[in-house]
């Protein structure tokens, strides 16, 4: 029995796919699986990503209601439905073209002398090289027992300083995030996986003693010389077909960038608005109006300014309009800028906006949480009415001075 997901793809501005973000209908969180073969700045932006994810989280977002807040970003795609988790997973480690020609533009084919070098210490590597003796293992007096260690010639340190020189060691391939690599069936490796191979194999020795010692005695080290020796004399070069990439999850088979967002399956969720449409920043409904609404606070001398602005359905709209005109009438007006200037442009630019909002229709169904209460009318709010005292201030100061000037 499978449990459906719902999943985004992020993309880069240059087009590599990031990663992925993916709930479950009954989830509680939203995961974030970073694309395996990735380059390093995409898993960068990956960190960046997931870090969004947990600020759209804070604000009280539903899973779903995260997916669909971000599938409106700049580069992502479209919520779509996989069979489950693992099919997320699947995608994830899917390796394109362009993963591998990133790798193979690491490797350094101007410094001739470089893949000499490589050359001639692969071919010079004897078998008592590749016999590699272990010390360590013996027990000290104090009862500690020294931990075996790999003891490599010469010829061998040669040989990984070669790979080091060509740029077949490179910390563009995030070694840790892939299974060790194995020597295919065939012998042979593609120029690219040489390359992963090689960055594996030399950076994995650092972790785990003895990783060297296994690539030279299954003959994958020979395997990665071979396969980048051959690229050099020839780039075209390509040893065995790449393998097939696995299908997107059913039914994600539309491609990157349609505007078409999926059907959500379960009964208790609610239809998804079109993404064709400006969706309410706060609740997720649709349609929606791209409006601002303002707040202005005097205080004597000093001033502030409150501006809420992006696409508003009817419903929040009205909430946002009526809670700072209300919060304006009654703080607006404490300093001579604000009670002649910045108080009254204030409630006329609010006034404007909210002839846009009302001219909507009800919302649909939310999909980022709950929707805005508009509350009472300003005109039923009592701190509003504080707005009488400026106004009636000015009124006694004129009856004044018209009174004085007769």
């Amino acid at each position: 029995m499978t449990n459906p997901v719902h999943y985004i793809t992020v993309t880069a501005p240059d087009g590599e796919v990031t990663g992925y973000a993916w709930a479950a209908a009954d989830a509680d969180d939203v995961e974030w699986v970073n694309r395996r073969a990735s380059s390093s700045s995409a898993y960068d932006a990956g960190a960046q990503w997931y870090g969004r994810i947990r600020e759209a989280r804070e604000r009280g977002l539903t899973p779903l209601g995260v997916l669909h807040l971000l599938s409106h970003e700049p580069g992502v795609g479209p919520v779509t439905e996989a069979a489950d988790a693992a099919a997320v997973e699947e995608l994830a480690r899917v390796v394109t073209p362009a993963d591998d020609q990133r790798l193979l533009a690491q490797l350094d084919r101007d410094d001739a002398e470089a893949w000499r070098e490589l050359g001639e210490a692969f071919d010079a590597l004897t078998d008592e090289d590749r016999d590699v003796e272990w010390g360590g293992g013996q027990k000290s007096p104090s009862g500690a027992i020294h931990v075996p260690f790999p003891k490599y010639s010469e010829g061998v340190f040669r040989a990984v300083h070669a790979l080091h020189r060509v740029g077949a060691v490179t910390p563009e391939y995030r070694w840790m995030d892939n299974p060790m690599p194995t020597l295919p069936p065939e012998g042979a490796l593609r120029p690219a996986d040489a390359v992963r191979a090689a960055t594996a194999v030399v950076r994995g020795e650092k972790f785990c003693d003895g990783t060297i010692d296994n690539a030279l005695k299954t003959g994958l080290l020979d395997a990665v010389a071979d396969s980048l020796r051959a690229w050099y004399t020839d780039p075209r070069t390509e040893q065995p077909a790449q393998p097939a990439q696995p299908p997107a999850p059913t039914p994600a088979d539309a491609p990157f960038g349609s505007s078409e967002v999926r059907r959500l399956p379960h009964p208790d969720l609610p239809e998804p608005p079109d993404p064709s449409l400006p969706m309410c920043r706060f609740c997720g409904g649709s349609p929606a109006a791209d409006v601002a609404f303002r707040a202005h606070r005097g205080l004597v001398v000093l001033m502030g300014f409150r501006k809420t602005d992006g696409p508003m359905c009817m419903t929040c709209g009205l909430a946002m309009y009526r809670a700072l005109t209300a919060h304006t009438l009654a703080w607006g007006w404490w300093s001579p800028l604000s009670l002649f200037v910045f108080a009254p442009l204030t409630l006329v630019r609010n006034v404007l906006a909210v002839r846009r909002v009302k001219k909507l229709p009800a919302p649909g169904p939310g999909t980022l949480g709950p929707r805005y209460d508009p509350g009472v009318p300003v005109r039923r709010r009592p701190r509003a009415y504080i707005a009488l005292i400026p106004v009636l201030w000015v009124l006694f100061m004129i009856v004044t001075g018209l009174s004085g000037g007769v």
